[in-house]
């Protein structure tokens, strides 16, 4: 009645081949369902203030778990090949989860791994980025996204980025990218690959640097329409 929900009791659950023919009888019996069901009820109570986390339950102990990534060790954009010995030679970065970040999921995670170099925990970047010309409105991006495009990153890429812009400085754009070639127009694309969805503010973060994509995308500042994973190209094709 505290937390307003109602439970009925039910039976424990069956056990499963694994607890019958793997684990000891008297470990089966710490599986029961009741020393679950705290944290279930809490969960779904008014009263619990957190949403969308995962959680270790079971025998009375609880825990939250999460998927974390470390900076690691990136190899560049392919301009040299990749060695069991050049592994060796960064494996202590590779293992470090100092300054980890912490995902929702592990597709979140994939994301974030496609979507280009990361900063060490020191705060510099593994690859410094060429800064574009024109950065300081979102139509002077636009205008100067050709100066920006990695054509040696585009080979055999074909994709339409559809950019709507939202707030003062906004407005829709689509950059159209095939077979390392890069053409920018402002206007609204007839097919889409994926649509990135922010306002004007945020778009000129990201651009800048000033904010990370996977952060605004997990944080509800940048929404992706179409083609999750395509999106995460923007990054590898575009240095500004």
């Amino acid at each position: 009645e505290k937390y307003n929900i109602k439970v009925n009791t039910v039976a424990p659950l069956a056990t499963t081949r694994l607890t019958e023919d793997v684990l000891p009888p008297d470990f089966t019996e710490r599986l029961d369902p009741e020393l679950v069901t705290p944290l279930v009820v809490y969960l779904g109570s008014e009263n619990c203030p957190v949403s969308g986390a995962v959680y270790n339950a079971g025998m009375g102990f609880f825990s939250r778990a999460a998927v974390v990534s470390g900076a690691g060790a990136w190899f560049g954009e392919g301009e040299e090949p990749l060695t069991p010995e050049g592994i060796a030679a960064n494996w202590d970065k590779i293992l470090s989860l100092q300054g980890a970040q912490e995902f929702t999921d592990a597709n979140a995670a994939l994301i974030d791994m496609l979507s280009g170099p990361k900063k060490t925990p020191a705060g510099e970047k593994v690859i410094e980025k060429q800064p574009a010309k024109g950065n300081g409105s979102v139509n002077a991006v636009f205008e100067n996204m050709i100066d920006a495009f990695q054509p040696e990153a585009a080979g055999g890429v074909q994709v339409v980025f559809q950019f709507n812009i939202s707030g003062p400085g906004g407005g829709d754009w689509f950059a159209d990218v095939k077979d390392g070639q890069c053409a920018v127009e402002q206007g609204i694309a007839q097919a889409p690959t994926t649509t990135l969805k922010m306002s004007d503010e945020d778009f000129l973060k990201i651009v800048k640097g000033q904010l990370p994509a996977m952060q605004a995308y997990t944080s509800g500042k940048l929404k992706i329409e179409g083609d999750l994973m395509k999106s995460q190209l923007f990054e590898k094709l575009f240095k500004f």
